[in-house]
């Protein structure tokens, strides 16, 4: 048999192997999901801002975009829940700057 006949043959043949297995259309797949946000573990405002600012970053990588208020972060699964403010204090959201910080109510 001459070996340019089998080198035809074997090429032929894996072309339309992978003709057959690689033309299947494939489903689109969604983004994976987000693990379970852990609790809160700020004992601090410091750590209270950070952890939020942490989900900010987070929710930017995802998505490209920030969030309408720091409760879309909760609702989307990246906090379980928004950190205690301190007595007095409020969480505000600057979306120019995409940082989380405490300010007077």
């Amino acid at each position: 048999m001459n070996p340019r006949f089998v080198l035809r043959l074997l090429v032929v043949g894996l072309l339309g192997f992978g003709l057959l297995t690689g033309c299947k259309r494939r489903q689109k797949s969604e983004p994976p999901a987000l693990p379970a946000p852990l609790p809160s573990t700020a004992t601090t405002p410091e750590e209270a801002v950070a952890e939020v600012n942490r989900a900010l970053e987070l929710w930017t990588f995802k998505r490209g975009q920030p969030p309408k208020d720091l409760n879309e972060l909760v609702t989307a699964g990246f906090l379980q829940r928004l950190p205690a403010p301190p007595a007095g204090k409020k969480f505000a959201f600057d979306p120019v700057k995409m940082r989380a910080q405490l300010v007077a109510e």
